[in-house]
């Protein structure tokens, strides 16, 4: 029971419900067993082992569905899982026992599985029985689908059983009558003030130092603020492999050729034959298939989707060819195929519908004719408030499009019915009218109307010639041999390389800053073998080389002096601040006093609150404020460090809050604000109380 007594002594709850995918490998078996578990872990939790086995399927799922990489997705597994099994072991603690009927009362008030028809009875209500069977025909007949059902189980179990222990957290949790009381006053006893602010960069900084015995007694009085992973840091050189000025000049020369009809030898006929040029051919699909390493595409382009070249694409007569010319990282010819003026139109609209429409949903009830006069009332309406069309499509309108004002964004030919095709398409912009359709009547407006183009391409990628990569590849090998014999720094500079940094790697990084995602050279760093001043080569994802250098180990523990220096540096330089002004000044300073010294103004607020803890003309100064409500009327305070300075104030007026007959409702909302306020804790707290073996890194 001692971790739900540290978890009550913090206030802490469990969020009542977690989702299926998060705990999927907890418990199996209300209506079967559980699965083997292999022998070789990749993680042990307590006492629990989990493998390589599980945890992969695991990862291969959540690659799946949200594209992460391998080692995003592990990384992402590993805090779930061991959530997951840190959690199931306090269960086993605490007694926690999810039966069947826990199982079944969840299922059967879950939408789900509720409105499954598979599992209703004839009065289309859920059958607990109908589906106990179907999950015992699946065991049978379909393997995979009972699997399914035990993950599935799994979570539920899991869920019920933090159901169970967020009620035991909650009920540790209470508030009473006083501290309802003490809320109240907190956030309704008020206090007006006169202060001075002394703004600590008005302090100059060389009156006070900061040695570095300073950051470390600071450093050792905060032990978890500064604790750091284990990490390395590298040095590199990178060796990209990109197209010279020859590849580019020659994949242009290429799409050149295809300008003029080319003779060829074809071996069949054994006949030379002529080759029509891109701007000949009648068959440009086949043409593009032929040349081109991206397929035909038959999308109609607006300028703004042509990007740089648009206006002299647009300019191009049907037939014409433009190119070859460069687009980012490819060479395209381009030929016109058709030109649509006013091809792509936008267009808002308000559907009446009538009962029996295509689409109408059951509570539409109007007949065809009554939905024919309103549409015509609506039609009205809008020519007589045109700037009103999208809140009369909000009010009146039956269609999809209505909470967007009837927006129906930018649409081609043909992608509506015909009738409305038709409307938008032959009236010019701003035009109003009824269409009919299908789907009832419409009040249309023609908002824009975009030119656009189907632009047919020849593409060729600009990629390194074999030569280019060979040449890359010898300068790196040379590279990495003159490094290991005169030194990493002597080298990069000798022969002119821009020498990179990598600092502060985790063990299950996977990506370096300035080089992306990179898990090769990470792992490398970390590995058993490989010592500082250690110097390899290693091939880059995308293409070229990198030559690292491990240059520092650190173990985990405690931030360095140097690394915790920036983070500790501004706040001791606050504390010898205020250690200044109390040399000079003692406990007994006046507003009057400390204003003329340091330049400033004697300011004054009103009605403050302590719950608030801000300070008109201050910012949030909660300290300080606290400190106001500790003196009495027209006290001066003693010299008070607070966030953005140091303070001197005196409290000219104090509001006493009106007493409550009750306060039941202050207790209620303290209990649930703590319990908001301290919930995404609880996992951590339940994660420290068992010894975790993280093996990913063999894996991963």
């Amino acid at each position: 029971m001692a971790i739900l007594g540290k978890i009550r002594e913090k206030s802490i709850v469990l969020i009542l419900v977690i989702g299926m995918a998060l705990f999927a490998f907890v418990i199996s078996g209300v209506f079967d067993g559980a699965g083997t578990i292999s022998q070789e872990p990749v993680a042990i939790v307590g006492d629990e082992e989990i493998t390589i086995e599980q945890f992969s399927r695991r990862v291969d799922a959540v690659e799946r569905n949200t594209g992460m990489s391998n080692v995003q997705a592990a990384n992402t597994v590993w805090n779930q899982i061991v959530a997951e099994y840190s959690f199931s072991q306090l269960q086993e603690e605490l007694g926690l026992e999810v039966g069947r009927s826990h199982v079944e009362n969840f299922i059967t008030n879950s939408p789900g599985f509720r409105q499954d028809s598979r599992f209703q009875n004839a009065l289309g209500e859920f059958d607990v029985v109908a589906f106990t069977d179907f999950i015992n025909d699946s065991k049978r007949n379909n393997p995979e689908v009972y699997s399914q059902w035990q993950l599935q189980e799994e979570s539920i179990r899991s869920t019920i059983s933090r159901q169970l222990y967020n009620t035991m957290i909650q009920a540790g949790i209470y508030h009473t009558s006083f501290d309802g009381k003490t809320e109240h006053k907190l956030e309704n006893d008020k206090i007006s003030i006169s202060f001075v602010k002394v703004p600590y960069s008005s302090i100059p900084d060389s009156l006070v130092t900061i040695s570095d015995r300073d950051i470390k007694k600071y450093i050792n009085s905060n032990e978890e603020e500064f604790e750091v992973e284990e990490s390395r840091s590298i040095q590199y050189v990178v060796f990209d492999e990109t197209a010279s000025v020859e590849d580019n000049l020659e994949i242009e020369n290429e799409l050149k050729k295809l300008l003029e009809p080319q003779v060829i030898f074809n071996e069949v006929s054994e006949a030379e034959e002529t080759l029509p040029s891109f701007s000949q051919t009648d068959n440009v699909k086949e043409f593009i298939t032929e040349y081109s390493e991206t397929a035909y595409d038959e999308t109609y382009k607006t300028r703004a989707q042509l990007g740089t070249y648009a206006n002299t694409l647009f300019d191009l007569k049907e037939g014409e060819v433009f190119g070859p010319y460069k687009d980012g990282n490819q060479f395209k010819l381009s030929r016109m195929m058709d030109f649509d003026r006013g091809g792509s139109v936008k267009a808002r609209h308000i559907l009446i519908a009538y009962e029996g429409s295509q689409s109408a949903s059951s509570d539409v009830t109007r007949t065809k004719n009554e939905a024919r006069k309103e549409a015509y009332r609506v039609l009205r309406l809008v020519r007589s408030n045109g700037s009103d069309f999208a809140e009369l499509a909000r009010t009146y309108s039956d269609g999809p499009s209505k909470n967007r004002g009837g927006d129906l964004g930018f649409f081609r030919r043909g992608d509506m019915v015909e009738a409305f095709n038709d409307f938008v398409f032959s009236k010019p912009t701003g035009s109003i009218g009824v269409v009919e359709t299908d789907f009832g009547y419409h009040v249309i407006e023609v908002q824009e109307k975009e030119d656009v183009v189907l632009i047919a391409s020849v593409v060729k990628k600009i990629v390194p010639s074999e030569s280019t990569s060979n040449e890359v590849f010898r300068l790196a090998t040379e590279f990495e041999i003159e490094s290991k014999k005169n030194g990493f720094s002597t080298a990069s500079e000798s022969l002119g390389y821009d020498l990179r940094n990598g600092s502060n790697l985790k063990l299950m990084d996977e990506s370096i800053p300035g080089l992306g995602v990179q898990r090769t050279i990470v792992k490398w760093s970390f590995e058993e073998e490989t010592s500082v001043s250690d110097i390899k080569r290693f091939d880059l994802l995308g293409g070229g080389y990198v030559v690292a250098k491990l240059i520092e180990k650190s173990s985990a523990g405690t931030s360095s002096v140097e690394d915790a220096r920036s983070a500790v540096q501004a706040k001791l330089m606050q504390d010898k601040k205020h250690d200044l002004l109390l040399s000079k000044y003692g406990s007994d300073v006046s507003l009057a006093t400390l204003a003329e010294d340091y330049g400033q103004s004697i300011l004054t607020s009103s009605a403050i609150n302590a719950a608030a803890g801000s300070i008109a003309g201050a910012g949030t100064e909660p300290f300080v404020v606290g400190s106001g409500f500790s003196l009495e009327m027209n006290q001066t305070s003693a010299l008070i460090q607070g966030k953005q300075g140091i303070f001197v104030l005196e409290v000219d007026l104090f509001e006493e809050s009106t007493q409550l007959p009750s306060y039941d409702g202050y207790s209620s909302s303290l209990n649930e604000n703590v319990l908001n306020r301290l919930r995404p804790l609880i996992d951590e707290i339940i994660r420290d109380h068992y010894e975790v073996v993280d093996n990913r890194f063999d894996y991963f």
